[in-house]
């Protein structure tokens, strides 16, 4: 990726913040007269201190580096049980500072009755500094987080821009005077291991917008299950926030590493789920292809029977949906008419549109770890098997993302713009043009089928001030060896001119109406209200 460097001026100041935390003396007692003190130095190195790059989110305002934390300085002849009682007071944490003579530690609190006690007993050194993550850390599954043994990205943005965000070629550290003492007034000093390396301050913006991805975050641990909610900029295919639960602190994350639960896994990128019935946004493209149009008939008996193998139209009930048009079967989400309608287009053709639509690979290039999904192949779907290819069952796997991706694409007139998470002078870093997947008049007849499911489909309960588009699904599954029915909605909003486009998961949500729904109008009605991310910020 393209390399974005930003010069700065002044080693202190400003620039000293963005590089390290802004780091200073809060309190510096009980020394000897420094001015007395002989001219030769020596550094001790704050080896874990924050020293990358800041990432921003899209109006400039940092998503990391901006919490506080403390730096403790304690000689080593000095440290004694005492010391170490004091910090436990303080849940100070060792961090890395090889051969200076002195122990280094960083708590995100300070007590100023403890602080004397340090300073008093230990001699202490105690300073002020930037914190790269806070506990309740914003993004943190798309962000990632850092190797704590050296500060290198170790997932997420974090890996995946790791050479412009590392700053491990430099050192952040105190001069002290040959006694050990720190020199006042001369307050931290960035040093390059390379002659020819000029202070920079480096950054990352991201298409991300804090408070939409905070009010996002919020939505979703109020669910009962967990789950994951993306949300695009249709017609960009930038990510302005994307959430995944359970949550977790990469500040503290050899606590996950050992926990056996799946808090590190982002959801939005890594899971991989049978999507059920927003599958059939993928076979309604390729049938109105194929010339079927909405108003088309079909019957539905409450149940299909495909070489000898019954499947059930759950929302037709006992006696199923009887006639019923192409754009009703749709929006009442009936098997019976999408399997038919697969029989009669081919599995090839809606295989072959999936693949289009980017089902099967990557949605977001060079992002680490992120899953491709799986399509059955025309082998697999042959037989009986249509059946589960018509209703989004059997092999078939699908990321959150990719779910997005495939439901912009009919957001954004039938053209897929990518999925983006990083830009650079206000422009998405893009790894290729724009594709043509669908012409106007098929996107213009998705439109209004997925406008019909909020309208008089599985979707009619929900409400927001906005109008809304989408096609909810219910996916029969497994966790830990057990039956579950996992809830999906996506869509956009407004349903004439789509703005967004949302894509709620949610765990074992036993329908998508009812799990993934809810979460999906509330988060449309948010965006409705919040437009605070239409400037994207450039340094």
């Amino acid at each position: 990726m393209k390399k974005r460097i930003f010069a700065v001026g002044i080693l202190l100041g400003t620039a000293l913040f963005l590089l390290a935390g802004r780091l200073f003396y809060i309190q510096i007692i009980g020394h000897r007269d420094l001015s007395q003190a002989a001219g030769i130095q020596q550094q001790i190195s704050l080896e874990g201190a924050n020293s990358r790059g800041l990432i921003y989110d899209r109006n400039g305002t940092p998503l990391v580096g901006n919490n506080q934390e403390y730096i403790f300085i304690i000689r080593e002849e000095q440290f004694d049980g005492e010391t170490m009682n004091a910090l436990n007071e303080l849940k100070a944490r060792e961090i890395q500072n090889r051969g200076s003579g002195y122990r280094v530690f960083s708590s995100e609190r300070y007590d100023k009755s403890i602080g004397q006690r340090l300073i008093r007993n230990s001699s202490a050194y105690i300073l002020e500094a930037g914190r790269r993550y806070s506990k309740q850390q914003t993004a943190a599954h798309l962000l990632g987080y850092v190797n704590p043994q050296d500060q290198s990205g170790a997932s997420g943005l974090e890996l995946m821009c790791d050479e412009e965000l590392s700053l491990l070629n430099k050192k952040i550290s105190a001069s002290a005077d040959v006694r050990g003492n720190l020199l006042q007034g001369r307050g931290l000093v960035v040093s390059s291991a390379r002659e020819d390396d000029s202070y920079v301050k480096k950054g990352i913006v991201t298409t991300l917008d804090a408070g939409l991805q905070g009010k996002i975050e919020e939505i979703l641990k109020k669910s009962p299950k967990d789950g994951a909610v993306v949300v695009l900029k249709s017609g960009t295919g930038e990510i302005v926030a994307s959430a995944s639960t359970p949550g977790f602190d990469p500040s503290n994350i050899n606590e996950y590493m050992e926990s056996g639960s799946d808090e590190l896994v982002n959801k939005v990128t890594q899971g991989e789920y049978p999507p059920g019935s927003i599958f059939k946004i993928v076979v309604a493209a390729a049938a109105l292809e194929k010339g079927i149009e909405p108003e088309s008939v079909w019957q539905c008996e409450g149940y299909e029977i495909v070489n000898g193998k019954r499947v059930n139209c759950k929302t037709g009930g006992e006696d199923g949906h009887g006639t019923i048009t192409f754009q009703e079967a749709f929006a009442q989400s009936c098997n019976s008419a999408f399997i038919q309608i697969t029989q009669k287009v081919g599995a090839e053709a809606v295989l072959d549109m999936a693949q289009r639509m980017g089902l099967g690979e990557e949605a977001l290039s060079g992002y680490p770890d992120e899953k491709s999904g799986n399509l059955m192949t025309a082998r697999q779907s042959a037989g009986a098997a249509i059946a589960n290819l018509a209703i989004g069952q059997g092999e078939t796997l699908m990321t959150p993302l990719q779910a997005a991706r495939m439901t912009n694409i009919i957001a954004s007139d039938g053209v897929d713009p990518g999925v983006h998470l990083v830009l650079e002078e206000g422009e998405v870093v893009a790894a290729a043009a724009p594709v043509s997947v669908l012409d106007k008049e098929t996107t213009e007849k998705l439109k209004k089928m997925m406008a019909q499911t909020i309208i008089s489909g599985s979707g009619k309960t929900l409400s927001a001030e906005t109008s809304m588009a989408a096609k909810t699904g219910s996916a029969e599954s497994s966790m830990g060896g057990e039956d579950v029915v996992h809830g999906w909605i996506t869509g956009f909003a407004p349903a004439e001119k789509p703005e967004y486009t949302i894509t709620v998961f949610i765990e074992d949500g036993e329908s998508g109406s009812g799990s993934a729904g809810p979460i999906f109008a509330q988060t449309a009605q948010y965006l409705s209200d919040s437009k605070s991310f239409e400037q994207p910020f450039s340094f």
